[in-house]
């Protein structure tokens, strides 16, 4: 499923880096072999798509998620017969998953009992399969996100949420452009969103550039890094065993796009940036604490209540502080380009799964397994 984006420079930029995605893991899901049919639910033309493995259903850019995917599975139920389930990816949801993550998806959807949802994530879902192909249908009201459809199975219909194993592959999702940055580095997406993101060099620069530099980091025991945001103990597990370097972690805000209406983001950085300035914090306080930063920036804006367009929040995952018009995030954006240590910002993607595919990136081209992907850093 995909819409929603404007047409200014950076949400073109998700838009057709969305439509990549959408078409190869469309191409995936055909070369599984596990799917009666295949489709894309968009509220425009793709014109990446083949045509002959897959359809294309384009949807009123009004339409509500509940409405869309409620509509969706009634017309399974009046197109096929012998259909009791489907699965649901987001546009950005699969980009490193392989054949083997959908098989692992598809069978475990259908050894699962009838009322049952398989997901990557039952607290903030990318993708899921729910058995039968009519279960969202009754949920009062209708999902208003993907995120929250295995909460809101499990509390309101008593359903089976089964999460298949969590990996970085799972859990990496496209929603913002410093996923695509991250993407940029590591080279493993599908063939059409690697050709896409390849064009996109100098858009992505700055982002790339600050991801590199703070994962470097990872390989020196005498650094410390600082993870701020909606990251794991999974993650932080694996970076105690994984990386050289010390780790320091603020975790707070998991769960926040699927919390309930009306919840107000609370973040301790967004209060010290409100006390200080982001000056102060960004290239004086962070500093004193650590090496270099990865920071989770969709906390901070919930918590100030900063009134940014959706091209602004992808303007400051770039690091483009000059195409930002809110001059709060533009204050940040600047004070994170002007410290001293590398601050790589992005959302939950950067301070989850992105961390281990960024340290494991490092570590392969220190071991010369891989070459340096960039060479002005």
């Amino acid at each position: 499923m995909l819409g929603g984006l404007g047409e200014n420079h950076a949400e073109t930029l998700m838009r057709k880096a969305l439509e990549a995605a959408a078409t190869d893991l469309a191409q995936l899901c055909h070369q599984s072999d596990k799917f009666a049919k295949i489709t894309i639910l968009a509220d425009s033309h793709i014109k990446t798509l083949d045509d002959k493995i897959l359809s294309l259903e384009l949807s009123h850019p009004d339409a509500t998620f509940g409405d869309l995917i409620n509509h969706f599975s009634r017309s399974i139920n009046k197109k096929t017969t012998n259909t009791d389930g489907y699965v649901y990816f987001g546009a950005g949801s699969g980009p490193l998953l392989s054949t083997k993550d959908i098989h692992l998806l598809t069978r475990s959807l259908s050894e699962a009992d009838s009322n049952s949802c398989v997901t990557n994530n039952r607290y903030s879902a990318d993708f899921f399969g729910v058995r039968p192909a009519d279960l969202l249908e009754s949920l009062r009201p209708p999902p208003t996100n993907d995120n929250g459809v295995p909460i809101l199975l499990s509390e309101g219909k008593g359903t089976s949420v089964i999460e298949i194993p969590r990996s970085a592959e799972t859990q990496f999702n496209i929603d913002i452009p410093s996923d695509l940055a991250t993407l940029s580095l590591v080279e493993k997406s599908g063939p059409t969103l690697k050709s896409f993101i390849t064009q996109q060099t100098e858009q992505l620069d700055r982002a790339v550039k600050a991801q590199w530099n703070a994962s470097q980091h990872f390989l020196k025991r005498d650094s410390e890094v600082f993870i701020y945001g909606r990251t794991s103990s999974r993650v932080w597990s694996y970076l105690e065993t994984e990386a050289a370097c010390k780790i320091r972690i603020i975790s707070e805000e998991r769960g926040l796009k699927s919390a309930p209406q009306g919840h107000q983001a609370k973040s301790i950085l967004a209060y010290l940036i409100r006390a200080y300035g982001p000056q102060e914090v960004f290239c004086k306080l962070l500093p004193q604490f650590c090496s270099a930063a990865f920071v989770d920036l969709i906390p901070i804006i919930e918590h100030m209540n900063i009134a940014c367009s959706r091209n602004d929040r992808f303007s400051a995952d770039l690091l483009q502080h000059d195409a930002i018009d809110n001059e709060e995030l533009r204050e940040i954006i600047i004070a994170i380009n002007q410290s001293p240590i590398p601050i790589a910002i992005g959302g939950h993607s950067l301070v989850s799964s992105s961390l281990e595919i960024l340290n494991q990136l490092v570590w392969d081209v220190a071991d010369n397994l891989i070459p340096n992907p960039i060479t002005d850093s």
